[in-house]
């Protein structure tokens, strides 16, 4: 077949073109499809381009090509009037998501514009954008289809699929990565068209007041771990498969007791363990969430202080033993990867939540949740220091944050899960004499 190709440092102006994907220096196989391609930007014409198919099938016959086009553009001051003008790129459906997903991916001419997404977020907006090519191929032949061809009617009868496909947020979502893709397309590619899904009725969420869940419901999904049966069988074939692992009531209670996210938890080593001057303990670790969308070299931190109740069950998980050490706190043995403890824990809690009888519609994540609501009642606006969601930096060179501070060893003193928050050392003793001298 044939095939024509650039090298490393191909002629300035000189590019392979797929007249089938409308791409240039395509990732496509069309070879058959493939051709030399001279492009030139119009001196102050706004982003505007001349461009001329090459006849060449030879890269140095294509070199030669090239520079005979430049000599005509600039003795014609880029007037020729028998040269096509390219007002941005012109791309069919699929290429328009290659070139997208490059974009998103980092690997495009656009080093200025790079966006700062998770590889995950990346996928789930290039999954919505195929759901949407998937649609049109119904109708249309989307290897020719121009972006520029998408209509209301498509915007449509794509909408009225989303419905009978998403629940709301869902749905949401996909429409909101559809007009994210045609403004990539208008803003960045400088493709000449309206942008068919500017304007949508997204679809109302339904709130769900039940986000936490209540210490007698907490104790009875740990109680259902030792009672109710650890199988569950799957869909298909009917597997059989274990729900039960040794180590999830130390999992539970850890996600409960430190608010953290999945990855936090599951990766918290006693060496993340530190101290105040006035002998207040606490956690400090990556922000792994911000520090992933971020992506620069200085890592955010995030700080748990180990209140009365973690303190306990961290004293049960050999804290006194094992607290200078660099073991994980949670299953220090492991011979399994981080995401599958994750994906155990998460399957499990909800397993064993519906074996305690709770219809409540909730899953391991609402522990974090159930955690910060007993942290706003004692922290206030405070709360977002301890929970990661201020933007404010928080560490400056080697010494915390003095606002940090405080908030940590506030919290570790009043902090308290599914209880009474814990009064200062200080005011426990006057109590406690108060009292004594009452009974006195």
């Amino acid at each position: 077949m044939r095939k024509i190709s650039l090298p490393n440092k191909s002629h300035k102006g000189l590019y392979i073109f797929c007249k089938s994907c409308r791409l240039n220096n395509p990732p496509c196989k069309h070879y058959d499809q493939h051709i030399y391609r001279a492009i030139f930007n119009i001196p102050g014409g706004g982003g505007s381009k001349r461009t001329k198919m090459l006849k060449a099938e030879k890269y140095d016959d294509a070199v030669v090509e090239t520079i005979e086009f430049r000599k005509e553009l600039e003795a014609t001051n880029f007037e020729k009037v028998d040269v096509r003008i390219d007002e941005g790129n012109d791309y069919n459906l699929i290429g328009a998501i290659l070139k997208y997903n490059q974009y998103l991916h980092g690997n495009s001419d656009y080093a200025h514009l790079v966006k700062n997404i998770t590889d995950e977020y990346r996928k789930e907006i290039i999954y919505y954008c195929k759901i949407f090519a998937k649609k049109l191929k119904e109708t249309k032949n989307i290897e020719r289809m121009r972006v520029t061809d998408v209509t209301k009617k498509d915007v449509a009868s794509f909408y009225t699929y989303l419905e009978t496909r998403f629940q709301p947020k869902t749905f949401n979502k996909c429409l909101n990565a559809m007009r994210g893709f045609f403004d990539f397309l208008i803003k960045i590619e400088e493709i000449e068209m309206k942008n068919p899904f500017a304007i949508f009725t997204p679809k109302p969420l339904v709130t769900n007041d039940i986000e936490t869940i209540t210490q007698s419901e907490f104790q009875s999904i740990l109680d259902a771990v030792d009672t109710y049966t650890p199988y569950t069988i799957l869909g298909g074939k009917g597997e059989k498969k274990t729900m039960y692992f040794p180590w999830l009531k130390d999992g539970f209670k850890l996600f409960l007791l430190t608010g953290g996210r999945r990855e936090e938890v599951v990766n918290l080593r006693w060496s993340d363990i530190c101290v105040t001057e006035r002998g207040i303990m606490f956690f400090m670790i990556d922000n792994l969430k911000v520090n992933r969308i971020k992506k620069n070299n200085r890592a955010r931190k995030k700080y748990i202080p180990i209140n009365i109740d973690l303190e306990e069950f961290l004293i049960e998980m050999g804290m006194n033993e094992k607290k200078n050490t660099n073991d994980f706190i949670f299953l220090p043995n492991r011979t399994i990867t981080t995401k599958i403890i994750m994906d155990r824990l998460s399957k499990s809690f909800t397993h064993y939540k519906k074996g305690a009888g709770i219809k409540k519609d909730f899953s391991l994540k609402n522990l974090r949740k159930t955690y910060i609501t007993w942290v706003e009642q004692v922290m206030g606006n405070q709360t977002g220091i301890l929970t990661s969601h201020s933007t404010k930096e928080v560490l400056e060179k080697f010494y915390l944050d003095p606002k940090v501070l405080s908030a940590v060893e506030e919290g570790a003193m009043k902090i308290k899960i599914f209880g009474e928050k814990v009064t200062h050392e200080s005011d426990a003793k006057e109590k406690i004499t108060y009292e004594n001298i009452v009974s006195d």
